[in-house]
């Protein structure tokens, strides 16, 4: 029986608009109902994960920053996996020298150097009046400065844009791994991005961690993505979900394959736990 069911959030459980259809918002209804919890596992900040979490209406266990901050609820963070600072600072030297797009978070926080609003585009919130964006974003001239005089640690750091720098993607890819593999954990959610985070995180360790809070066995989890850093939580879960849009090296290692993000793949994969829980 499946008592936990792991959903990526873009690419996934929103469509190619970046919304979250009302059938998708349905079907996870659906599934808390019947008795499934449902965890919203993301790249994203916390604090956007809540406005989804919201919107569904369940304020069950989330999983951010790709598993480096676990969240019991949306008042209780039950930990959180730090990057060094000393690393943090050797991670911004790099992003300078190589002149290269990035952006950190802490638990709730956006920091970066530069406005770039096609790379914020996801995290805008449409509409009439009032804050317009689901997380705070912190422009600075040295924001890993200010984060540190703040007495603040980063959670995830993203490089962006690697196939628009003067050096080409591939070895921008080189450059990162020589210098920061053995320190950090690399993955990415997307074909022009690299996500380094706290060596000990990842989405599945800290679906881990909340089924033992739980009392739940690896042997009821499902999860589902489009991404590399799906991997990890579609690899181990019993059930593994593919989205029809995600990557070949995903579709390979998931046991179940949908239809894309676009076409109720979500809504194929809650339909197919609930069918599967009730044959149990």
């Amino acid at each position: 029986m499946i008592k936990l069911f792991a959903f990526d959030i873009d690419g996934t459980l929103l469509d190619s608009s970046i919304s979250m259809p009302k059938e998708n918002i349905n079907a996870l209804r659906k599934l808390n109902e019947s008795g499934v919890k449902t965890v919203l596992a993301s790249g994203r900040v916390l604090a956007s994960i809540k406005y989804y979490q919201n919107i569904i209406g369940y304020d069950n266990p989330m999983i951010a920053t790709n598993g480096t901050v676990i969240a019991l609820d949306s008042k209780n963070i039950h930990k959180s996996y730090y990057i060094d600072d000393e690393i943090l600072k050797d991670l911004y030297e790099f992003c300078k020298a190589y002149k290269l797009d990035f952006h950190f978070y802490d638990e709730e926080n956006y920091y970066t150097n530069r406005v770039n609003l096609d790379r914020i585009k996801h995290l805008k919130i449409n509409n009439d009046y009032g804050m317009n964006y689901q997380v705070d974003l912190i422009i600075k001239k040295d924001p890993v400065s200010y984060l540190l005089s703040q007495g603040k640690s980063a959670n995830k750091f993203q490089i962006a844009g690697i196939d628009t720098n003067k050096l080409s993607k591939e070895e921008i890819i080189k450059i990162v791994n020589k210098e920061f593999a053995d320190k950090l954990y690399i993955t990415s959610s997307g074909s022009n991005i690299i996500e380094l985070s706290n060596k000990n995180s990842s989405k599945w360790n800290s679906i881990s961690e909340i089924c033992e809070i739980l009392g739940i066995s690896r042997k009821e989890v499902a999860a589902i993505g489009d991404s590399y850093n799906d991997l990890p939580m579609i690899e181990n879960a019993k059930t593994g979900f593919a989205m029809g849009n995600a990557n070949e090296t995903l579709k390979e290692k998931a046991d179940i394959i949908v239809e894309d993000n676009d076409s109720s793949g979500i809504v194929e994969a809650c339909d197919y736990v609930l069918r599967f829980n009730k044959d149990v």
